[in-house]
Parts: C-alpha cells; sequence; structure tokens
C-alpha cells in the first residue's frame, strides 16, 4: 500500500466484510441492500483508483467515475471542495455514489490529511471551507 492509501478504504473493506458474512445470523440483512454487499476485490479496486484520483486533484471539486465491464457494476466519486478542520488539516468531503445489481446508494465521507501526507476519515473534526 502507498503511503497516501485512504482509511476510508478500510472501512469500506471492513464494510463489506461484515456485509458478505452470514448476514441473516447477526441480524444484519438490511446491509444486502448496498452495493458493497455485492462488490469483489475488482469493484474496490477501482473504486479504490477513482478516490485516489479525485484526492490527488487539486480541483475540490473533481470527479470520477470507474465502471467493471465484467459484471456492470460502476459508481462515482466527487469532491464537494476544500475544507480546513480546526486544526489545520486539508480537508474533503467526497461523495461516492455506487450501484450493483439494481442497488444503488450515495454517502458523504469527510477526509483529511495528516501530517504525514495519509487521507483520514475526518470522525468527530469540524470542517470549515477553505479560502
Amino acid at each position: 500500500m502507498t503511503r497516501h492509501r485512504v482509511l476510508i478504504f478500510a472501512a469500506l473493506a471492513a464494510f463489506t466484510a461484515v456485509a458478505a458474512a452470514p448476514v441473516r445470523a447477526a441480524g444484519l440483512g438490511f446491509l444486502k441492500e448496498t452495493p458493497l454487499y455485492y462488490y469483489g476485490d475488482a469493484d474496490r479496486k477501482l473504486m479504490n483508483a477513482a478516490v485516489l484520483a479525485v484526492l490527488n486533484d487539486d480541483d475540490g471539486e473533481a470527479m470520477q467515475e470507474w465502471r467493471n465491464p465484467r459484471n456492470g457494476y460502476s459508481g462515482k466519486v466527487q469532491g464537494t471542495g476544500k475544507f480546513k478542520s480546526e486544526d489545520g488539516l486539508d480537508c474533503r468531503k467526497l461523495k461516492i455514489w455506487m450501484q450493483a445489481r439494481g442497488v444503488e446508494s450515495e454517502s458523504l465521507y469527510p477526509v483529511c490529511r495528516d501530517t504525514g501526507g495519509t487521507w483520514r476519515l475526518a470522525a468527530g473534526k469540524q470542517l470549515k471551507a477553505a479560502p
């Protein structure tokens, strides 16, 4: 993994792992209603590449689409602007849209680049629009 990998991938991978488990036994049947339930490694790699392309773009509103030609699963990642955290980190909000097997979802993920250059989920941080 590169230094600029986003921890959002770890969160999405964990979510997918939970979704792929026997969902009925755990009472998590609602996860089957999300595209991540159906995503395989190739789909996650395409999504990860799109996220990195948007984060590495200087345009805070960059957009990147992806599509897996083998199964038709697709998605789109778009920045919704540049932000600063209260502790001075450069941040973005990413809108991630996904679809698989006719199931669609859209989520917004706030992420900040830490002092080491790694993008991380901005859990608990207050973000303000960057000048």
